[in-house]
């Protein structure tokens, strides 16, 4: 009979994926050279799982437990289960009891915060071990600061809630931004009233129009015409209106 397919969730597996009787299979293709992998697990891509499948039996012979798991577990991680699953339910004599499936895959792994190993021994030996979102990128970026030439492991967590002393330049930007232009026509005028001073002449300052407040609506200047029109229609007489009873300046 073959075991059923079961879910893990990360917690459970990372209490208990130091137990030398289960075995983590990684079944993604390119993304685990890219994004890393969970310390310790054994990788088989799907692209040649079928190929390699004497291969896995073999590595997990003496396992009672084994995790299948792909970037979501959605597709690839089940289907290479219940592979798995089909051959345990015709063999004898193996030891395997559960065959479960990471809940979420590796996507979820690593939302949660759990460690990653970025190592490319084969097998993994879990010597290269960081947190999620700590690329070795971002760590040669940080060495090159010699404030922080001596940080070798910084987590996504540290920056973001603010356990560090590092600034964001960039973020600054704005701040400065805006005083700057604000100063720019101070400056030219400074500037080209040395430069007229040089030649004797006198620099007039030109006029220059204060911008407009973006939330205020500027006065319709057509609106005010039609209004004070308006008013001087009322005032003036209709030239077209006759008097009562009078008729071609005839009178009774």
């Amino acid at each position: 009979m073959a075991p059923s397919i079961t879910y893990i969730t990360s917690s459970e597996l990372l209490a208990r994926k130091t137990s030398p009787k289960i075995a983590i299979i990684d079944v993604r293709d390119y993304e685990r050279s890219q994004d890393g992998h969970i310390a310790g697990s054994l990788h088989f891509a799907s692209g040649t799982f079928l190929e390699k499948f004497p291969s896995l039996v073999e590595a997990t012979k003496d396992k009672d437990t084994i995790v299948f798991h792909c970037a979501l577990s959605q597709v690839r991680g089940p289907r290479c289960a219940r592979k798995l699953a089909e051959h345990l339910a015709n063999a004898e004599g193996v030891g395997v009891k559960n065959v479960m499936v990471l809940e979420r895959g590796f996507n979820g792994w690593t939302a949660s915060g759990k460690p990653i190993c970025r190592c490319t021994d084969v097998p993994c030996k879990g010597e290269s071990i960081t947190s999620p979102g700590e690329s070795p990128q971002t760590l040669f970026q940080l060495s090159l600061i010699p404030k922080f030439a001596h940080i070798h492991r910084l987590s996504a967590a540290n920056l973001t809630c603010g356990e560090t002393e590092m600034v964001c330049l960039a973020c600054l930007l704005p701040l400065f931004l805006v005083p700057i232009v604000n100063l720019l026509p101070l400056l030219f005028d400074f500037v080209m009233a040395k430069v007229y001073r040089l030649f004797g002449w006198e620099y007039q300052k030109p006029e220059r129009a204060p911008p407009a407040c973006p939330i205020k609506p500027s006065a319709s200047k057509t609106g005010t015409n039609s209004s004070v029109t308006g008013k001087d229609n009322l005032a003036a007489p209709d030239p077209t209106r006759k008097s009562v009873g009078a008729d071609d300046n005839k009178q009774d």
